[in-house]
């Protein structure tokens, strides 16, 4: 990501629509791709976190750090704050974008694989 692809307003990061839109259609390829529903034997949270870094965004935890955790359950849905790699500070705390979310939803189904849906929100 440049540095032109988001904007600071009052501390706040704004992400431009067109980087949401180009990260949700790469997000929409990967669980869809030719509008073909792939089904994952796991979350494939890396191949989500990758596309996002390409972008250079990085997903949050509560305390505005990097994420680092485990998705559980048999159907589920979270949202993730994001935020822009370069924002970054001494504390590795980062500035989240006020209009931007990383939405994912999964569901396992019988033949013990998972279909997921993701987005930028």
């Amino acid at each position: 990501m440049k540095f032109k692809d988001y904007i600071i307003e009052a501390k706040r990061m704004i992400l431009k629509a067109n980087i949401k839109k180009k990260i949700s259609k790469e997000l929409h390829n990967l669980t869809t791709p030719k509008n073909k529903t792939v089904f994952f034997k796991k979350i494939p949270l890396q191949d989500i976190f990758d596309i996002l870094k390409k972008y250079g965004i990085i997903v949050l935890q509560e305390d505005r750090r990097e994420w680092s955790g485990l998705l559980l359950g048999v159907t589920g849905s979270v949202y993730f704050d994001v935020a822009p790699i370069a924002s970054k500070d001494d504390n590795d705390a980062y500035i989240p974008f006020s209009n931007a979310i990383l939405a994912l939803q999964w569901y396992k189904i019988h033949s013990n694989k998972y279909e997921i849906t993701t987005y930028m929100g």
